[in-house]
């Protein structure tokens, strides 16, 4: 027996058991129990997205159903308006979505429209759309009307998803026999670092019945988080530098430029 199939037989023991070991806890509880294949990881500049394994067990019967809600570090989101003048298209209106998800990703066994009525995702707070979300003017004019959530988050969710970042339409969640479910969840080169809130809520009959929740740590590596750090615990230090550099980068640029 080669030493490769050895390792490869002893992962798959090894995952099976802890599968089993989950299983056997939800059906001893009644409860769910859901975990990450890794729970941190670093971005680097050769980071170009990732893909995460969600799985876990439950004490499930035929045709329940499993939500999963994927929730980024909050951020504030500009959100601009352009209008013409004179020929010219021009920012005349920004409007920020205060601590807003910097990503937002479901996943589910079915449609969601096959898995609850609206009324009752509204209130698990599943979807863009159910999120509770502030906005509020950048500069607020004397007398100016405030911004209305409902007029604005169709376009936050379009800019969004073009980003990657609020995928449009739901990932595949697996249930094995009422008993065993995974998920893929994929990520995106774009992500902020933070830690990253994961729901997996248990349906059945359109009725929410349990849930539990894990995390995920997301950090800056390598050189861009040195660069990352030093910006912001040295801010006068980092300024100069980077007005040092910006200045022999251009004199090194006319250099070369002369000699061609």
């Amino acid at each position: 027996m080669s030493l490769v199939f050895r390792h490869f037989l002893a992962t798959l023991t090894l995952s099976l058991g802890f599968a089993l070991m989950l299983a056997g806890t939800a059906a001893a509880t009644g409860r769910l129990v859901a975990d990450l294949s890794q729970k941190d990881f670093s971005i680097t500049t050769s980071f170009h997205g990732t893909d995460l394994l969600l799985f876990g067990a439950v004490d499930g019967q035929s045709g329940d159903d499993l939500i999963v809600v994927v929730t980024g570090p909050p951020t504030d989101i500009a959100q601009r308006r352009k209008a013409n003048r004179a020929g010219i298209w021009v920012n005349v209106e920004t409007n920020i979505w205060k601590q807003a998800p910097s990503f937002y990703r479901i996943l589910s066994t079915r449609p969601l429209s096959a898995i609850a009525t609206p009324e009752t995702l509204a209130g698990l707070s599943v979807g863009t759309a159910n999120i509770r979300l502030e906005i509020t003017p950048e500069t607020a004019a004397p007398n100016a009307p405030k911004p209305r959530r409902n007029d604005y988050i169709n376009a936050l969710q379009s800019n969004m998803a073009n980003l990657g970042l609020w995928p449009v339409g739901n990932g595949d969640v697996s249930l094995a026999k009422d008993a065993l479910f995974r998920a893929r969840i994929a990520l995106p080169a774009n992500i902020l670092s933070g830690t990253y809130d994961i729901r997996v809520i248990h349906l059945r009959d359109g009725i929410a019945i349990n849930e539990d929740q894990t995390s995920l740590s997301v950090k800056k590596g390598g050189l861009s988080a040195q660069i990352y750090n030093l910006a912001h615990k040295y801010p006068a230090l980092y300024g100069i530098f980077a007005i040092v550099f910006a200045v022999v980068a251009g004199w090194l640029a006319a250099a070369a430029f002369r000699r061609g």
